[in-house]
C-alpha cells in the first residue's frame, strides 16, 4: 500500500467500488442516467484531486511552506469544482450514491514517490481533466446548457491550475 492508499479518508458523499471491482460503464450521454454519470464520475475526480492536495503536505513533510501554500489552495479550488458539481447534480436529482465510484485514481498517486513526482502527476491530471472539461461542455451545449457552463467554468479554471501545478515543481527540494 502507498503512501496515499494507507490515509484513511471518507469518501463520502460518494459509494465505492469494492476491492478489485471496476466501475460500471457510463450510459449514454443523451439521457438523464448518463448525464448522471458524468457528473458523478467527474465530481468524483474533483474530490480525489481536493484530498490529494491537502494530504500532499502531510506526505510530503520536507516541502517549503510556500509549496505546501500552493497546494493547499489547489485543495480548496478543486472542492469549490466538486461543490458546483453537487450542487448541480441535487438540481437535477441525480442520486449521488446510485452507483459506484472506481478508486483508480486515487491509487495512482501512490506511484509519486516524492513532491516532485506528484506535481507533474497533479499537472497532467488537470491538463486531462481540462480537456474532458472543454468536451463535456461542447457535447452538452445542446442536452444542458446549465451544466454545460459548468464545465466550461471548471475547464477554464484548470488552466490556472495547471499553470500553479507547473509552478509547484519549481520550488519543491530536489
Amino acid at each position: 500500500m502507498g503512501r496515499f492508499s494507507k490515509i484513511e479518508v471518507s469518501w463520502a458523499p460518494f459509494s465505492i467500488c469494492k476491492e478489485g471491482e471496476k466501475a460500471p460503464y457510463p450510459r449514454a450521454l443523451s439521457t438523464p442516467e448518463g448525464l448522471g454519470d458524468r457528473l458523478r464520475f467527474v465530481a468524483f475526480a474533483e474530490k480525489q484531486a481536493s484530498l490529494a492536495f491537502t494530504l500532499a503536505s502531510e506526505i510530503f513533510t520536507e516541502e517549503s511552506e510556500v509549496v505546501k501554500n500552493l497546494w493547499r489552495m489547489l485543495a480548496t479550488e478543486e472542492e469549490k469544482h466538486l461543490n458546483w458539481l453537487l450542487a448541480r447534480m441535487q438540481e437535477l436529482k441525480i442520486d449521488v450514491t446510485e452507483r459506484p465510484q472506481s478508486l483508480s485514481l486515487w491509487h495512482s498517486f501512490d506511484r509519486c514517490e516524492n513532491a516532485q513526482q506528484f506535481a507533474i502527476f497533479m499537472a497532467n491530471a488537470e491538463e486531462r481533466g481540462r480537456e474532458a472539461g472543454e468536451k463535456f461542455y461542447q457535447t452538452l451545449l445542446e442536452i444542458d446548457p446549465v451544466t454545460a457552463t459548468i464545465f466550461q467554468q471548471i475547464a477554464l479554471e484548470e488552466r490556472e491550475h495547471i499553470a500553479m501545478a507547473k509552478n509547484i515543481s519549481h520550488h519543491i527540494k530536489i
